[in-house]
């Protein structure tokens, strides 16, 4: 009997490395397409920021784009040129901390808010603070480009909430690099070592005090506050299935919330994606009927929002189908929660 190797989950990021690397390719009038084509992404999943892919297809992408555009350095490139803004969350929460030390703290607690296969580790020992990757998952993908760019972006972005021009003490990198090695030493201004067993940056501990420039106690307590709720949705929908509602939530106003659709947008078969998804315990059609009614209770609780307007936005061709729903899911009829106008004086 053969035996077939279990495939293996699939995690999510926000792919901010892959639209950042479209991004660059444009600029340089660089095909992209046959890499998107390559690593089973659309250009359409690339322009919203709100919709997720999966970690393998990033890493492919990055490494497709890296040999489309003849630069085996396309990673630190593509780095050196982003706005460090895009990145998001990530950039916000350590830029609000008062200190370089509870920067990376931040950083290191909410990782996975954006890259649910990667979490970031902080120690410490005689001279040295060290950052390091731990994956979740091993990909069979290279994921060289990835990670150079990654470490670009991180050592930007040090260097600019806490406007210090100071150098790490080294680098490391679990993937090897034979090639390019002083062009690779230029951009991040440091020792590196390849091969090694972990990805990490090495700091001084003089500078974990350093103060971030834009600190602000107010906005950390509301972005960790949101940080939170993403880690809590993330640890309860994980997987396929957290990938699957994001595209839904995009394609829900559409009316195109079919699974053959989604399944296209993840690069993936309607067959592979039903397997994917009872290996987590669920189905498209739980997954829907979830996300609708999350949706249903955050656009009702907006006074503007009308019952019609949330039932089109649910993807609902009929005002009465979603009545229908939302009586199942709750008992009674969505009129009944919106509040009454106040009284006239």
């Amino acid at each position: 009997m053969r035996i077939v190797p279990q495939e293996s989950p699939l995690l999510w990021t926000r792919g901010v490395a892959a639209r950042e690397t479209l991004s660059y390719l444009d600029r340089r009038g660089i095909d992209a397409e046959p890499a998107l084509f390559g690593a089973g992404i659309s250009r359409r999943q690339l322009s919203q920021d709100d919709v997720g892919l999966s970690v393998a297809s990033q890493y492919r992408f990055l490494e497709l784009a890296a040999a489309e555009a003849n630069d085996q350095l396309l990673g630190l490139h593509v780095a050196a040129e982003t706005d460090l803004r895009s990145i998001g969350l990530l950039f916000y929460l350590t830029g609000a901390a008062p200190t370089l030390s509870e920067a990376l703290e931040n950083l290191a607690r909410y990782s996975q808010t954006t890259n649910e296969a990667l979490a970031v580790e902080i120690s410490r020992r005689k001279g040295e603070v060290i950052l390091a990757v731990r994956h979740v998952q091993e990909f069979d993908e290279s994921h060289r480009q990835f990670f150079e760019l990654v470490a670009l972006w991180l050592i930007r972005t040090l260097h600019k909430e806490t406007n210090r021009d100071f150098a790490l003490l080294r680098v490391t990198f679990t993937h090897a690099r034979n090639a390019d090695l002083r062009e690779v030493h230029r951009l991040l201004r440091c020792p590196v070592d390849f091969a090694q067993g972990v990805d990490s940056w090495v700091l001084p501990p003089r500078v974990m005090d350093l103060p971030i420039v834009s600190g602000d106690s107010r906005l950390l307590k509301i972005l960790t506050a949101h940080a939170d709720d993403l880690l809590a949705e993330r640890h309860s929908v994980t997987g396929l299935e957290s990938m699957v509602a994001n595209q839904l939530a995009s394609l829900l106003p559409s009316g195109e919330s079919r699974a053959a659709v989604v399944a296209r947008q993840l690069g993936m078969s309607p067959r592979s994606l039903t397997r994917h998804l009872a290996e987590e315990g669920t189905t498209f059609g739980e997954v829907l009927e979830r996300l609708r009614q999350r949706l249903a209770a955050r656009y009702l609780a907006d006074d503007r929002m009308s019952v019609q307007q949330t039932a089109w936005l649910l993807g609902y061709s009929e005002v009465g189908a979603f009545n229908h729903a939302y009586k199942r899911w709750t008992g009674t009829a969505p009129r009944r929660m919106r509040k009454p106008p106040a009284a006239s004086p």
